[in-house]
């Protein structure tokens, strides 16, 4: 289907193809291409309240027309409190067979407690895809 056709057309959630959590994402200033830097799931913390000074996320999704509200949160296992961080985007895309790279920074997240916690790409109060993220208690009390 071309990008005409889909014109005046309900919004629709787009496909997620990926979501990594790591330490950095680095962009070639020469050719735009990414280089995802230090992936990780697990978070070790000596105590808590625990405070990581930088989460990057990188995400790519496809399906994509027009403006596309995008959510990046960050919430405990069970969502029983308000996300512990979450930012919007709202990219315009012209053709929904582009691959649409996003790059998120979540700064100084604090983690109340040792558990599971939950990385989820929303649009349209879809859930596209989600990532755990495991934070330990890490030194002498810890593991």
């Amino acid at each position: 289907m071309s990008p005409e056709n889909n014109a005046g057309a309900k919004p629709v959630a787009p496909y997620a193809i990926a979501l990594v959590v790591c330490d950095a994402i680095w962009r070639d200033p020469g050719t735009g291409k990414r280089t995802i830097l230090g992936c990780f799931s697990t978070i070790g913390a000596n105590s808590f309240p625990a405070k990581h000074p930088l989460i990057s996320v990188y995400a790519a999704v496809t399906d994509a027309h027009g403006v596309v509200p995008i959510t990046l949160r960050l919430v405990d296992v069970d969502e029983a409190g308000p996300p512990l961080a979450e930012l919007k985007v709202e990219p315009k895309v012209e053709d929904p067979r582009i691959v649409l790279e996003l790059e998120f920074g979540l700064i100084n997240v604090v983690f109340p407690e040792p558990g599971e916690y939950r990385l989820q790409l929303m649009s349209l109060e879809s859930l596209l895809m989600e990532r755990r993220i495991v934070v330990i208690q890490i030194g002498e009390q810890g593991q």
